[in-house]
């Protein structure tokens, strides 16, 4: 059957007088025999339609974009997408980072609730010092290399003991949003951003807010105010940013209180 239809198909591109003495059987078209995607959108192994090659069976890529909706089953959109519910924005796609929709207190639930970063003081053990002269501080905003995992800081901070509670790592850490149905987003899987990520945040807050307003019963928009980072300083001392436009400063870790985003990799 397969050997006709092409014979068919040869008939009619090649010879106009067989085609005028016998009609040429048609072949179905690419959209019928699925191959329904623009080839250019797809992501890894792709079969094309034999003759039009524009068109492919395959997994598309997720049109991913700083402001990027991120959905409970691990899906991104541009907007809002009926039957799912939303759990976070995207603001770094080169590292596939999401915030969370909303702050958390000290419990992981959701809301805003300033609190101090730690109950006690010491140079953990296994997290990188970022002192003055690998950050500066204020608001020159230059790149930040030092302490920019924040899923690896978080860890490292929650096994610590010296630190005392850790109240801030251990919001985070404990928070899980309604409506996330896959394991990527459920409890300890959210982490304390690092001061990479929460200057990213800052830097792209407009895309952001305007997803957050979009999101409006689902969000709450980032306050104007510091956040606490899992970027450590030396000792006693923690990196913060502040979303007022005042930027980023050291700050001891107990008896200051600033505010919690959770922060995911998806």
């Amino acid at each position: 059957m397969k050997m006709s239809l092409f014979i068919s198909v040869l008939c009619c591109a090649t010879s106009y007088a067989i085609m005028a003495q016998a009609a040429c059987v048609q072949p179905p078209s690419c959209a019928e025999l699925g191959f329904t995607v623009d080839a250019s959108k797809c992501s890894g192994a792709a079969l094309k339609c034999p003759w039009d090659l524009s068109k492919a069976a395959c997994k598309e890529k997720e049109e991913i974009e700083i402001g990027s909706i991120l959905y409970g089953d691990g899906t991104v959109a541009s907007g809002i997408v009926t039957g799912k519910t939303p759990i976070g924005v995207v603001f770094d796609t080169a590292n596939r980072l999401a915030l969370a929709l909303t702050d958390v207190k000290k419990d992981g639930t959701a809301g805003s609730e300033d609190m101090d970063w730690s109950s006690g003081y010491c140079d953990t053990s296994g997290l990188q010092n970022c002192s003055y002269s690998e950050i500066s501080s204020g608001t020159n905003l230059t790149p930040i290399t030092c302490g920019v995992d924040g899923r690896l800081n978080t860890n490292v901070i929650l096994a610590s003991s010296c630190n005392g509670t850790t109240y801030a790592a251990t919001a985070t850490n404990n928070y899980q949003p309604a409506g996330c149905t896959k394991d990527f987003c459920k409890k300890n899987k959210w982490f304390l951003p690092s001061l990479r990520d929460l200057q990213n945040i800052y830097l792209q807050k407009t895309q952001i807010d305007a997803s957050l307003t979009l999101l409006k019963g689902y969000s709450a928009q980032v306050l104007s105010s510091y956040y606490w980072s899992s970027t450590e300083g030396v000792n006693i001392y923690v990196w913060k940013f502040g979303m007022n436009g005042s930027g980023r400063y050291y700050s001891y870790k107990n008896g200051y209180t600033n505010y919690v985003r959770p922060v995911l990799a998806f």
